[in-house]
């Protein structure tokens, strides 16, 4: 009965309520340190990648010092290294957004058994995002994780955007950007990336086929991102297409949309934990 009561009130909401207390539930979410959430992970200190252009300079380096404490960064400048970023800047010059991320994981790998942050240089983190979204991706027991978007951030996918009176759901999908949270064990399966991965698509595809391997995939709800950056803007997306086709024809399915959906399980703010931790 218990069950029965708590599905009719969420189709309740989500059929009457969400389209007028939505908005404002989504402003509560990042009120304050933690929102509405009673979740309180532990920093976790990752790994961090980014491949950036010096006009978005400023916002690599909101996200870099959002990171939780003892972080380690490694970005690569597109054109010129700007001077807020010279310490982390490791490489310079122009190139494919993949291969020029795969030479810093050659060049400056990851912590043993830490988690890796790779992200795009038009996004910002709501708040403290930047520094819970890696807890809460360990919390949640994510493999591969990303943060929700805002409703005004440029996003692609419907199950990508933030969800309100959600902490995390659990998802058969998680884009390749703009902000993805890699565990160890998603690392040993996913890298180093396809030799033919260039900007990234068609990687989100293989990811979820990797969901028969056991990782566990999740969208952050607690930690939403502003992606004001046009999706595929600045380069030519036929050859992407192309590759983005052949995984597709791989896993099976027409769209990528076909793969994008939740599974049903969300972690709720009132919780603590995720119902579902422990489970592996």
């Amino acid at each position: 009965m218990r069950e029965h009561v708590r599905f009719a009130l969420l189709r309740f909401f989500r059929r009457y309520a969400r389209p007028v207390l939505g908005p404002g539930m989504l402003w509560m979410n990042t009120a304050g340190s933690h929102g509405y959430h009673r979740a309180r992970p532990a920093d976790v200190p990752v790994t961090a990648y980014c491949v950036y252009r010096s006009t978005n300079a400023d916002a690599v380096a909101t996200l870099v010092d959002g990171l939780p404490s003892g972080s380690l960064v490694h970005l690569h400048a597109l054109d010129r290294v700007a001077p807020i970023l010279d310490q982390f800047t490791r490489e310079i010059g122009p190139g494919a957004r993949i291969p020029l991320l795969q030479n810093l994981l050659d060049k400056y790998p990851p912590v043993l058994e830490q988690h890796v942050v790779i992200a795009d240089d038009d996004v910002t983190f709501i708040g403290t995002g930047a520094r819970r979204f890696p807890g809460l991706g360990v919390l949640a027991e994510f493999d591969i994780c990303q943060p929700a978007h805002t409703p005004d951030s440029e996003h692609s996918f419907r199950v990508t955007r933030a969800e309100p009176l959600s902490t995390a759901r659990e998802t058969t999908f998680v884009e390749v950007g703009p902000v993805v949270l890699l565990s160890p064990k998603a690392q040993a399966l996913v890298l180093p990336f396809p030799e033919d991965a260039q900007m990234g698509w068609g990687l989100d595809v293989q990811w979820s086929g990797l969901r028969r391997n056991g990782l566990r995939l999740g969208v952050i709800d607690a930690t939403p991102v502003h992606h004001f950056g046009r999706v595929a803007a600045d380069y030519d997306t036929g050859p992407e297409a192309e590759v983005n086709a052949r995984y597709l024809r791989e896993a099976e399915v027409a769209s990528v949309h076909d793969l994008a959906h939740n599974t049903g399980r969300t972690w709720r703010p009132w919780q603590r934990a995720p119902r579902w931790t422990g489970e592996r």
